[in-house]
């Protein structure tokens, strides 16, 4: 076993981390007293990028906290240079000097790849004479671009950049994050949901005709509706590509409505389901909730046995004229 592993970073492990990316950049900072140097940087630059923008990686040698890795998502890459759809620039990695030389940087690089299926090409740059930095990005597959650019008061930079065959497998996902959803990404929270409970519509021969307020069928206003409406929407997120979705409701006092919980049908079976949904009963909770109410088609025995999996209880059935299915209904209380 690959004694190289990665997680996301958690506030508990800024200190830490802090600590290491110190001990990591000293010696660049010794050298080039560059102002902007990590060196410089506390556990609050770490918290900060803990965010939908970027993505923080705590890497580990045999179960050892030795270093972090993050990437930028979202905005500029370089001077002036935005950061396109498929396109990620891997912003800072740092390994213990203790760990140093000995390829652990540029597996934990390779691991972090996996986790983005949407990326296309990525970018780094780093002080352009440091021979062991080329070498660490060179096996990782990065390629010099030739381009060296240089800011006052700082070392020049080389510019590398590793462009992708083909898009890592749904299945090497192991940590995807979730984040309150942004009127920005409902289009894409709406094709999640689409393609999801095509699935159901297909087993149950569910059209727009026949079934026509099913989910498969939903139009985007109704998750605009819904966000103007205050519901908690939350989206999954692998890099920038959204694999899953759920909302929430408030029903009374302390009941909350879950919706729409959907995985897209490649990225299924490796728990994200069970994700979701966890993080759905940690944000009841932390609203004062103690109920999570849900209504499925209740011929769908394979669902109805997940949720009663996972602590729900079925409360109920009803029989609408107008829909092709009989409506279930289960719920859970939060026995906190």
């Amino acid at each position: 076993m690959n004694p190289v592993t990665i997680r996301p970073t958690v506030p508990a492990e800024a200190e830490l981390l802090a600590t290491i990316q110190k001990a990591a950049f000293r010696p660049l900072y010794e050298r080039f007293r560059d102002e902007r140097n990590p060196f410089l940087r506390g556990a609050e630059d770490i918290l900060c990028r803990l965010n939908k923008s970027n993505r923080y990686f705590t890497i580990l040698y045999s179960n050892t906290i030795v270093g972090g890795i993050f990437y930028l998502l979202q905005g500029n890459r370089g001077p002036n240079v935005p950061l396109a759809e498929g396109e990620y620039y891997l912003s800072r990695i740092y390994i213990h000097p203790a760990y140093q030389n000995q390829g652990i940087a540029s597996q934990a690089i390779l691991l972090c790849e996996k986790e983005f299926p949407d990326a296309n090409t990525y970018y780094v740059d780093f002080p352009a004479d440091l021979p062991m930095n080329r070498k660490c990005y060179e096996k990782a597959g990065y390629q010099d671009t030739g381009d060296v650019f240089a800011e006052p008061g700082s070392p020049s930079l080389a510019s590398f950049r590793k462009t992708v065959a083909e898009h890592s497998s749904p299945k090497a996902v192991k940590h995807p994050l979730i984040y309150p959803v942004d009127s920005a990404d409902l289009p894409a929270c709406l094709s999640v949901i689409w393609e999801s409970f095509r699935t159901v519509a297909e087993d149950f021969g569910l059209t727009p005709e026949n079934c026509p307020k099913h989910t498969a069928f939903l139009p985007l206003y109704y998750l605009e509706t819904q966000m103007d409406w205050g519901w908690h929407l939350y989206a999954l997120y692998a890099g920038k590509k959204i694999i899953g979705y759920m909302s929430l409701s408030k029903e009374g006092e302390t009941t909350y409505q879950l919706h729409n919980l959907a995985v897209l049908p490649a990225y299924r079976h490796n728990g994200f389901g069970t994700l979701l949904l966890n993080h759905a009963k940690e944000t009841v909770r932390s609203l004062g909730g103690t109920t999570i109410q849900i209504g499925i088609i209740e011929e769908s025995a394979l669902l109805k046995n997940w949720y009663i999996a996972n602590g729900f209880t079925p409360t109920g059935t009803k029989k609408y004229p107008h829909l092709p299915f009989t409506s279930g209904y289960l719920e859970y209380t939060s026995k906190e």
